[in-house]
């Protein structure tokens, strides 16, 4: 009987209540989901369209913008951000929830030995808990500061993902680059050993002067066939990193610019360096781990302050009725616990350590950051006047060479002087392409160092060439 009328009493508080039911995954469901992903899908259409006013749909030529857009839409790691960030918007709801009010129900019998008037004994009682020192709204900056953690974190992967993307397409530029001075390079060698074999017919060379031609011939060869490997495996790893595959998106449709059409705009003359303080500045106000380190220091100070707070003890307030062999009884009962075995510091102890290690680590972060912004200024600053003594070295062998051709079809010199001084030439032009792509590689490197986009905008942000000197 006692179980029953406990059943009857709980049964109105719980008959409301949401019942488990599983959700196992289907990763057969996954796959032919990841399989059917594609640009044309009308939801990446309306997200494409609203982050981006000047966007024609469908889209022909693949950009950065349109990349970007893509991986932000489509790419597993933005998602997986985006639920951890549910997650902790979920925490704040959570945190702030109200406990539970107690109640309690007894049923007593008595054989009326002592003269009972009644031998049936009910009680009801309620226990309403009182949080004191304000720890429910110290719990709940808690959950705020975590989920400005997780939001930081999103915003970081996807900077992480449009980074990921500038470097795909930077190497895109270098290897395409590579490949045409390899090109020009293969065939002024193969003229040379053109040259070189009707002269051995004639008996003028020997084979030693043609064998070592043809091997300068066949690794540059060699090289090419490397080089369009890379490139394939380049445009394979730009499809993949914008959060779609070789099915649903073509290399020929990316546009990458040229290498030199991007140093015309980017390359700023000596003066006009972008100034190491700009960047750290930037750097030290913009950097999403600069963010997340604040966040973090001020998550440890209100886990501090809610340690110290406990000091304070909860309470439970206990008003009951009851009906006791025909007597009719209230009570009222005050309860809370006491921390006598332990010292008030102890409670705090450990997170007062913990918001010491977040200061030492930011202090870290910031230090990392300034020694960073230096380094990224010089390498860019020697690379730029690298890449100008080697374009000076290039001009003058260009002069020289326009000389050769100029004597060679006057017949004053020997075609082959000429075509060594051309292959001179080619592979000068090999250094020089590589010392441009250490040029944008160092812009780039500046670029995520300060995690402000201005490599492939159509002008580079006033603070980067500035000479003032605020």
């Amino acid at each position: 009987m006692m179980r029953c009328f406990i059943w009857l009493i709980f049964l109105p508080f719980t008959a409301c209540a949401p019942f488990y039911a599983a959700t196992p995954l289907q990763p057969q469901r996954n796959i032919q989901e990841i399989a059917s992903l594609t640009p044309n899908d009308a939801g990446f259409k309306q997200f494409a369209q609203k982050n981006s006013a000047h966007l024609t749909w469908p889209i022909q030529h693949w950009d950065l913008n349109t990349l970007t857009l893509s991986a932000l839409y489509f790419h597993p790691a933005l998602r997986i951000a985006a639920a951890d960030y549910a997650v902790a918007l979920a925490g704040i709801e959570t945190a702030g929830l109200k406990p539970n009010v107690g109640l309690t129900t007894n049923l007593d019998k008595s054989n009326q030995a002592n003269g009972d008037l009644k031998p049936w004994a009910y009680g009801l009682q309620v226990d309403i808990p009182v949080i004191t020192a304000n720890k429910r709204q110290i719990n709940i900056e808690v959950a705020q500061h975590q989920a400005e953690i997780a939001k930081i974190t999103m915003a970081e992967t996807a900077w992480s993902l449009r980074y990921q993307l500038c470097a795909d397409l930077v190497q895109r530029m270098a290897l395409q680059a590579q490949l045409e001075g390899l090109t020009q390079l293969q065939a002024s060698q193969s003229a040379l050993l053109n040259a070189f074999e009707k002269r051995l017919a004639l008996g003028v060379a020997g084979n030693t002067d043609v064998l070592q031609i043809r091997l300068q011939l066949d690794q540059v060869t060699a090289q090419l066939q490397q080089l369009t490997l890379q490139r394939s495996q380049n445009e394979q790893k730009i499809i993949h990193d914008a959060g779609l595959t070789d099915a649903q998106l073509q290399a020929d449709q990316i546009d990458t610019p040229s290498l030199d059409d991007l140093l015309k705009v980017r390359l700023p003359e000596v003066k006009e360096l972008p100034p190491p303080r700009w960047i750290q500045h930037q750097a030290l106000t913009n950097r999403m781990d600069i963010q997340r380190g604040l966040s973090q220091y001020a998550k440890a100070e209100a886990q501090l302050k809610l340690q110290m707070a406990k000091r304070y003890p909860d309470l439970s307030l206990s008003p009951g009725l009851l009906y006791e062999y025909g007597d009719r009884i209230w009570a009222l009962g005050i309860g809370g616990m006491l921390n006598l075995l332990n010292p008030a510091s102890a409670l705090w102890a450990q997170a007062e350590q913990v918001r010491t290690n977040e200061a030492k680590r930011f202090y870290s972060l910031q230090q990392l950051v300034i020694q960073q912004s230096a380094q990224r200024f010089l390498n860019y600053q020697q690379s730029v006047q690298l890449l100008a003594t080697l374009l000076e070295g290039s001009n003058r062998q260009q002069q020289r060479l326009n000389q050769l051709e100029q004597q060679w079809r006057k017949g004053l010199v020997d075609k082959t002087e000429w075509l060594q001084a051309k292959i001179q030439y080619d592979m000068a032009q090999q250094r020089v392409v590589l010392q441009k792509v250490a040029v944008v590689q160092a812009l780039l490197d500046i670029e995520n160092q300060m995690q402000t986009p201005f490599l492939f905008n159509t002008q580079m942000p006033a603070y980067l060439v500035s000479t003032d000197s605020k």
